[in-house]
Formats: structure tokens, sequence, C-alpha cells
């Protein structure tokens, strides 16, 4: 392997480099291609002691909060998550900034190095995306200002999401200040720092997008992506809604009240949801807020509200 050119490493890397280059080995009598799977690569790296012992993760929070996950798969078959990424060249004050896209289902991610976090930006590599893989189901994103607009305005339609709106995409919103509710594209970032980022000292902008380059190609090899595998999205009629995940909060003004923020608009609860997380759906056909709970994978109607578009809103449903 190029470590220059190869950006992945571990027993899945390995597997498909084996795969990718069947001919290759499999003409050796010696070796029998076809035994060679995941679990074999893990016992032999284990054996030569070139392996890491694997951190266990602590599970359980999201599942106590009563995250609304199986809500949040039922809204598409393909959810990409979007993200931005700063940093900085050594020895120099500008910031660099990039653009994440992720799905996990896939195993893909990409990124593109932009001028800044603006919305102007979102839309653009966007583009880039839908045109070069494909256009998802939904898009899920942060509350930064670049997807979800004002943040003093009430019920008000981002520029981001009257782009996605005419995709016929969905928008999703984390809960704030929740990284975790983005955890394919947060974990993709992850990669990005440990096995792009910090691999390379970069000396200009040049020099970070022929890397870039590379490492995306091997993003995408390294991914389960096919695109002749992919079906075209369904021509049933598109309705435009937004979904927010949000964590109820208590209202210690309004006697220990549950509450939510949505789009600097205050909900009211009942407090027996407090702490606990939920989907809301806003339709904007009908300009009707529902706010659903998620228990044992069933969703629960908890409120539902006229939620209307702000009128300095300019867009057509």
């Amino acid at each position: 392997m190029d470590s220059d050119k190869e950006s992945y490493i571990g027993p899945e890397a390995i597997l498909k480099y084996i795969s990718k280059n069947k001919q290759k080995y499999g003409s050796d009598q010696n070796i029998n291609i076809n035994s060679i799977n995941i679990s074999f690569i893990i016992s032999a790296l284990k054996e030569l002691k070139l392996s890491k012992p694997r951190k266990k993760r602590i599970k359980g929070g999201s599942e106590y909060q009563r995250y609304p996950k199986i809500l949040i798969s039922q809204i598409g078959e393909l959810i990409l998550e979007i993200d931005f990424i700063q940093r900085f060249i050594k020895g120099q004050a500008r910031p660099v900034h990039f653009i994440g896209f992720s799905v996990k289902k896939l195993k893909l991610r990409q990124y593109r190095r932009i001028s800044g976090q603006t919305n102007v930006n979102t839309r653009k590599e966007s583009a880039w995306f839908f045109n070069n893989f494909f256009v998802p189901d939904a898009v899920k994103m942060d509350n930064g200002l670049a997807f979800i607009g004002s943040n003093s305005a009430k019920r008000t339609i981002s520029k981001t999401v009257k782009y996605l709106f005419g995709k016929n995409i969905i928008p999703i919103f984390t809960n704030p200040r929740s990284p975790w509710n983005n955890g394919s594209v947060e974990g993709s970032n992850s990669v990005f720092v440990r096995n792009f980022w910090n691999k390379f000292e970069f000396s200009s902008a040049e020099d970070i997008d022929g890397k870039l380059e590379l490492f995306n190609q091997s993003s995408l090899e390294y991914s389960d992506y096919e695109q002749n595998e992919l079906e075209n999205k369904n021509d049933k009629k598109f309705i435009p809604q937004i979904y927010f995940i949000r964590k109820v909060n208590e209202n210690q003004r309004k006697g220990g009240k549950g509450e939510i923020n949505i789009l600097n608009e205050k909900i009211e609860l009942p407090d027996e949801y407090i702490n606990l997380y939920i989907l809301s759906k806003w339709n904007l056909k009908t300009e009707m807020l529902y706010v659903y709970f998620e228990n044992e994978g069933k969703e629960i109607l908890i409120k539902k509200m006229k939620f209307q578009i702000n009128k300095n809103s300019q867009i057509s449903i």
C-alpha cells in the first residue's frame, strides 16, 4: 500500500485491499483467498500483536433518554449528515474550513475545502455532492446559522432549507450542543483529522486540495458506495416538512413545565418529558407542528399545534 494514497488501516481496509487485488494474490497456490475474512484478519492481527485493544463504548444514555432513533430512520432510506470543520496550517493565522458529508449506511465520507462556514458554501458544496453521488432523502445537520438561519426571528425558513426543498430533500436538525446526534459525520470528522489532517504537514491551500483529493478517493474505495446500486428517488409527491430533534428542558419560570425551542419559538410540554428526547415535525403545507415521543419503537403524539411560517420568509409551498 502507498501510505500517501491509502488513508485507511485496520481489518476492513485490509480485506478491501485484498479483494481489490484478488487476482494478484489468488495466483499464489499457497493462499486460499476465499478463506480470508474479517474474523481471520482480526485474529491474525491479534496473534501478531499488530492491533490495539478496542475501548469499550459506554452505551445506554441515548436509550435511557429515549432518543428517537427509529423515528429518525423512518424519515428516509438514505440520510446524509453534513458538518463543518475548522483547522489551522502550522505557522499561519488564517483558519482553513472544510465541509464534510457522511452516510453511515454506505460508510461514505467526503470532504471539501471551503472559504468559510456560510449558507452559500453549504448550498454550493451540497450541489457538488448531489451531482457526483446521489440526492438523499433527508439531510441531518446541527443548528449552525448557515444551516438553520436566523437566531432571533421566529419560524423562518433558511436559504439552506429552501435549497433542500428544491431538491425534494427533508431537513433534520439535531438537538443544540449535542454533536453525537450527528454521529455519522462526527465519527467521519475524527477519521478526517486522524487519517488526513494529522497525517501531513501542509504548506498551502493548494497542498491541502491535492492531498484531500487522494483522501476522498481512498474514502470512496473504503466505502460500500456503488452508484449503480442506488435506486432513484420515488416520484411520489413531496411534502415540505422539517424535523427537529430536541431534548425537553425544564422551564422553572412556569412551575417546572417542560419546554423545547424550535426556530426561536418556545413550546410548552408536559413535565414528565423533561430530560427526554422528542422528535418534532413541521408540515409547511398545513403549517402544523407535531411533537412525537418514541417509546419501544413506536411514535406517540404528545402535542399538535398551529405553527405558521414567518410572513417574511419568501417561500412558495
